[in-house]
């Protein structure tokens, strides 16, 4: 279209990434303060949070985030545990990610919300990817110890979760093989 880079990163920010298309209008002068107005509004209502936090980095977003569980391959969980360990992962990088009003969770929102499950070879090596993930500040995190009512025993380190782009999680995670079949994670 011919629109220069920083005036469509300004149109964007002016609607909060919400749409392409209201920023094309502000671009064309074809936007209108009541349809900011209702499309505000709106977003607020999808996401329970009035708009994004100012202090992240980026105002546009350039590269997709998603949501990466490593569960502990060492633990001899069954696939409903599993299930289950990941969930409460999920359900805690969620709220943290609300909790910061974060503009990344408009974006992955936008974007399809990739979630990833990886497999982690030992305790060791989840706490190490929680270190070395919270050393980065752009990254949230989420370290999920099982409270032993079922089959692991109590405080034991099932999975953590990160929440990020490909670009900030790949030197952490990149070496993990996807989850592909639970049921043979003890015997890997």
């Amino acid at each position: 279209m011919g629109i220069p880079q920083e005036t469509a990163k300004q149109a964007l920010r002016q609607v909060n990434n919400r749409s392409l298309d209201e920023a094309l209008a502000i671009v064309f002068g074809e936007s209108n303060s009541t349809t900011n107005k209702t499309n505000t509004e709106q977003s607020t209502q999808v996401y329970n949070f009035p708009t994004a936090a100012p202090a992240d980095e980026m105002d546009v977003c350039e590269e997709p985030y998603k949501m990466l569980f490593v569960v502990n391959g060492s633990l001899r969980m069954s696939s409903g545990k599993m299930a289950a360990q990941v969930a409460h992962c999920a359900i805690d990088l969620y709220q943290k990610l609300i909790e910061k009003r974060s503009k990344s969770l408009n974006y992955w929102h936008e974007f399809g919300e990739t979630k990833i499950v990886v497999r982690g070879n030992s305790t060791e090596e989840l706490i190490d990817i929680d270190s070395r993930a919270k050393a980065n500040r752009s990254i949230i995190t989420a370290l999920i110890e099982d409270a032993g009512m079922t089959e692991i025993a109590s405080g034991s380190i099932t999975c953590v979760g990160l929440f990020g782009t490909n670009k900030q999680l790949n030197p952490i995670t990149g070496h993990l093989k996807l989850m592909q079949d639970c049921l043979k994670c003890s015997e890997q």
